[in-house]
């Protein structure tokens, strides 16, 4: 089955559509205002900061997972 539609894209003259370049296109005028000057696009860059560094604070201070191991013989 996967052959017979790999032959009908071949056979036809429209070029078969990409999803990444798709998502490239589409996403182009979003990238453009996310790398201007404009304050909205700072104020993004300020909340994107902001999660970030609340989610390094949650590993190192509120989970489990960034706590140094505890040695072998603690639990004796």
């Amino acid at each position: 089955m996967a052959g017979s539609a790999r032959m009908a894209n071949a056979s036809s003259t429209a070029p078969a559509a990409h999803p990444i370049r798709d998502a490239r296109r589409r996403l182009a005028p979003v990238r453009r205002w996310f790398f201007s000057n404009a304050w909205s696009a700072a104020l993004a860059w300020f909340a994107i900061a902001i999660v970030l560094v609340a989610a390094l604070g949650w590993f190192f201070v509120f989970s489990p997972y960034g706590a140094p191991a505890a040695p072998a013989y603690a639990a004796y």
